[in-house]
């Protein structure tokens, strides 16, 4: 059962390691915690705000994946211009500017009283 789990988890691992390496919008992603991140130390946050922006960078990144897996999926099984394919991936797109939208209304609510 142990290598079963060990087994699950480096699947998963190998599949954070795809999107990295393959997905130019996941690396974006992740240059955009960076000094997000940055901030966080140089505020010194409470917990709170670790948290609200843990769970906003988090869920900006759950849906490039997402959204990278679909992208992945229509690829499998075709090359050719379809219109459930483009409604689909303009959708899952979708999904990944409104995570993001919400993750910069977050950060407003967390930053702004820093800067008055």
């Amino acid at each position: 059962m142990i290598n079963r789990i060990g087994k699950k988890f480096n699947y998963a691992f190998k599949g954070l390691k795809i999107a990295i390496i393959t997905d130019n919008s996941f690396k974006i992603h992740f240059i955009f915690i960076l000094p997000v991140v940055a901030s966080g130390l140089y505020f010194r946050f409470g917990q709170f705000e670790w948290v609200i922006i843990t769970l906003s960078m988090g869920i900006v990144l759950i849906s490039e994946l997402f959204n990278t897996s679909i992208e992945y999926l229509v690829k499998m099984f075709t090359d050719e211009y379809h219109e459930l394919a483009e409604k689909l991936l303009d959708i899952s797109a979708g999904a990944v500017l409104m995570s993001a939208i919400l993750a910069v209304v977050m950060a407003l609510f967390i930053y702004i009283p820093y800067f008055l």
